[in-house]
């Protein structure tokens, strides 16, 4: 790797959390800043399934970045909904690929996008993510983001960041537009 040593000697984990807008896209700039570092990266995205979006598009194709979906799209609105199933099972294994990304040398930076959003659904549990946290490699940079962080993650965490709604397109009936929600 090309990247200053004295940059690289601590892990760092970033949680960009809240209502607002924002949060997996300060997270995507996060990583197109370890990629301009020659970093490789792992991006795990929990809850979605589209790969129609502009950020997968583009960063799924540059070298260094391994991208994965464990989502079966929206929830239902009925948490003893049958097809919860199968949102927990996708959801359970994008936290082993966390889990394993976590450990390897492969990556020097890992993205978990909406993986506070998969523990507030509780299609995951929380501990198995918090003790692979607190063992992962020392040079790693973990960033997760996504709505209702849990306390316990941040505390865990040394930046967090909580994005504020003040206004929102959908309230004025905008609907989501490539380049700006997808």
């Amino acid at each position: 790797m090309t990247q200053n040593n004295d940059l690289m000697k601590q892990q760092r984990i970033l949680l960009f959390t809240g209502n607002g807008k924002g949060k997996s896209t300060a997270a995507f700039g996060m990583l197109a800043r370890a990629l301009g570092h020659g970093m490789k990266a792992r991006v795990i995205q929990f809850v979605k399934s589209d790969n129609s979006v502009g950020e997968q598009k583009f960063f799924s194709q540059l070298e260094g970045v391994q991208w994965e979906q464990f989502g079966e799209g929206f929830l239902p609105r009925d948490p003893e909904s049958p097809s919860m199933e199968l949102h927990r099972v996708a959801a359970r294994k994008g936290l082993d690929a966390a889990i394993a990304a976590l450990h390897s040398p492969a990556y020097d930076f890992v993205l978990l996008d909406e993986l506070c959003f998969a523990l507030g659904q509780k299609l995951i549990p929380l501990e198995p993510l918090l003790e692979a946290l607190r063992s992962a490699r020392e040079c790693k940079i973990v960033v997760m983001t996504g709505r209702n962080a849990p306390e316990a993650l941040v505390a865990l965490a040394d930046t967090v960041t909580e994005m504020k709604m003040i206004k929102h397109g959908y309230e004025q009936g905008i609907a989501a537009q490539k380049g700006v929600e997808n």
